[in-house]
């Protein structure tokens, strides 16, 4: 490094017996820019077994977990940051492109790393290294400060009763000993600007049927999601930008920077993404928070998934049930759909999976999920659709013995994601 704060002369951390902490050359140079309060961090070995405890209750959960409503402590953890910080920050949105959920388990990494911080290896350098590669993506140091502090924030919530004035200490001191050995590539490095959205290009286009397309969108950032997420779009109409969610209906590959929608031609926006050309440019925002399911956890998977969808809503249900398909050496479920409507979608109706059933009726009706699937009652329902279709196949679900707690609603409401949007 050449720029205003060298660490090219030797090391940042102080080593004392058991404990570690940041020379004091450094720290007379780099607190001016530490916008934390702990300007001297100083690392025990009773800090690291601190933190090493309390981090094991979250993740084997706390009092403060619901795993009907949570999923898994780690999804708790990652759920309540995000909301906290795109709450308290908005303007960081751009930033987490990914699924949350993917960009969850980096943040959990980090704590792995607060958690053996006395012994990392190569600390100082992998941090030099995140300070870098956050720069290329418009990160400042007000970000890092503000991270820091919804992290403490986040803690405090999924301890519950677990946490104590003791703890925030410890984890606080440690963030800013990781703070301090980022801040010289943080200072040093001028972070790009944040841009709101990046340039999409429709790549490809196939017709579906006659008012459903599907659409293959290139965008230069490697965008990690979910079976079953929805990413958001700007759609530039001659009459201004419209932004609009779509459900991902491609499977993610690591390396390649494409992923597929399916649009049905209903409403101005929707209408004209239809119509367009191969070549024509879109803008990309980020991948929703919403259902989905995680592959690489098979088993926080249901076993007996029912996906109820109307219309062109079985888009990200056939993706989930092709995901697991995938997966079928790790999941050991069996999945029922059932597509109700009139529209006529014949690349959704047939699976080569001898565990997945999938049928097609008009209407939905108790009677014909009961044919489907006669052990309701075991069944977890994923349902999409019209808010009068959503209500009516939860009570017959219900009425079939199903469980309200086995209940998710795949939500296609714009105004929500739209609205986060323009807060960012």
């Amino acid at each position: 490094m050449g720029g205003a704060v060298s660490v090219d002369d030797g090391s940042m951390i102080l080593v004392e017996d058991h404990a570690i902490a940041i020379k004091p050359h450094f720290i007379q140079t780099l607190s001016p820019a530490m916008n934390l309060d702990v300007t001297n961090p100083v690392i025990t070995a009773s800090d690291e077994l601190l933190i090493q405890s309390h981090w094991a209750k979250i993740c084997n959960g706390t009092a403060a977990f619901d795993p009907a409503k949570h999923i898994t402590p780690m999804k708790f953890f990652s759920s309540t940051f995000y909301s906290l910080l795109f709450e308290a920050a908005p303007s960081v949105r751009p930033l987490f492109r990914s699924s949350i959920t993917v960009q969850g388990k980096s943040l959990a990494r980090l704590i792995d790393v607060l958690v053996t911080i006395v012994k990392a290896n190569d600390i100082e350098r992998a941090c030099l290294d995140l300070a870098a590669r956050h720069a290329a993506f418009g990160a400042t140091n007000d970000h890092y400060s503000a991270v820091g502090t919804i992290l403490l924030k986040t803690l405090e919530v999924v301890s519950g009763p677990e946490w104590s004035e003791k703890l925030h200490t410890a984890y606080l001191t440690a963030y800013c000993f990781l703070y301090y050995l980022m801040l010289p590539n943080i200072i040093d490095i001028v972070p790009v600007p944040i841009k709101l959205s990046l340039p999409g290009s429709i790549v490809k286009r196939d017709m579906v049927s006659p008012e459903v397309v599907s659409l293959s969108v290139s965008v230069d950032f490697p965008i990690r999601y979910h079976p079953g997420d929805s990413i958001l779009l700007g759609l530039p109409l001659p009459t201004g930008e419209i932004r609009r969610s779509y459900a991902v209906t491609s499977l993610y590959t690591p390396g390649v920077n494409l992923f597929d929608i399916c649009v049905q031609a209903a409403g101005e926006a929707s209408t004209w993404l239809c119509q367009a050309n191969v070549g024509t440019a879109v803008n990309v925002y980020w991948i929703n928070v919403g259902v989905h399911i995680e592959t690489d956890e098979p088993a926080a998977i249901p076993k007996k998934p029912l996906f109820v969808s109307e219309g062109i809503a079985v888009a990200p249900f056939y993706t989930m049930m092709r995901a697991l398909q995938s997966i079928q050496d790790q999941w050991d479920g069996s999945a029922v759909a059932l597509q109700c409507g009139k529209l006529s979608l014949p690349c959704f109706e047939t699976i080569e999976w001898s565990r997945c059933t999938i049928a097609t009726a008009s209407v939905v009706t108790m009677e014909r999920m009961l044919e489907l699937a006669p052990d309701l009652s075991e069944r977890h329902l994923y349902v999409a659709g019209s808010a009068a279709f959503v209500e009516e196949t939860k009570r017959f679900f219900r009425d079939g013995g199903g469980q309200d707690s086995a209940i998710e609603i795949y939500s296609f409401d714009n105004e929500a994601f739209v609205a986060a949007s323009q807060l960012a």
